[in-house]
């Protein structure tokens, strides 16, 4: 019961003016300097904040680097969880999912400290749960936007939940390609290609034509 109590009092001062201000700082280091730079000396020197309100406002580095993770996923976000009108049709659906060409940079831009926090949930378990969390929530909201496209009867592979999944993982690929600056990586075909793919995979119309091209004469 102490423990409840404390977590909510500690929830509570996340939202204090003084709290963003750690968390902004935090961003920024691991941003320019990664994961391993992210002491709670560093974390003090870039707020202005003594190591002392870290600790009141966090409990410390492991549940700092939770909220970060929470404020960089979902605060950061200007989509996810995002409905499209109700009469949206394929192509309005797929185009929320993907995101243009400015969007998607836009998004690795904010997401950098995500990505930094990674290769973290291989060793932190805890790191680890969290993300698996948010990464489900993906797919649900994924799901929920392409559903009403979804085509009837088709395998368990294929469903909207099942589409969701996958496309978390296209556009993470994506994504890690322009994170490590891949050479010669044409974001504009990625995204186009991607497009393509969900569209093969979600509209009736795709698959009628395609059945059509390769009926015999």
């Amino acid at each position: 019961m102490a423990k409840a109590v404390q977590d909510e009092a500690r929830l509570s001062r996340r939202s204090h003016p003084t709290a963003k201000k750690i968390l902004a700082a935090s961003k920024r280091i691991l941003t320019r300097c990664g994961y391993q730079s992210l002491t709670l000396q560093a974390i003090s020197a870039e707020s202005g904040v003594n190591k002392a309100g870290v600790w009141y406002y966090f409990g410390g580095k492991e549940q700092l680097v939770l909220a970060l993770l929470e404020d960089v996923a979902v605060t950061e976000s200007h989509h996810f969880g995002a409905r499209p009108a109700t009469d949206a049709t394929l192509d309005e659906r797929i185009d929320l999912i993907v995101g243009s060409v400015e969007q998607v940079q836009d998004r690795v831009e904010r997401y950098a400290a995500f990505y930094e926090l990674l290769p973290e949930a291989s060793r932190d378990a805890q790191l680890r749960e969290h993300l698996m969390t948010y990464y489900q929530g993906w797919y649900a909201w994924a799901g929920e936007v392409l559903a009403p496209a979804a085509r009837h009867g088709e395998s368990p592979a294929r469903t909207p939940a099942a589409i969701g999944q996958f496309a978390s993982i296209l556009l993470d690929g994506v994504f890690m390609q322009m994170v490590v600056a891949a050479p010669d990586f044409d974001l504009e075909a990625a995204l186009r290609d991607a497009r393509r793919t969900l569209r093969y995979l979600l509209g009736p119309e795709t698959a009628a034509g395609s059945a059509s091209r390769h009926s015999p004469t």
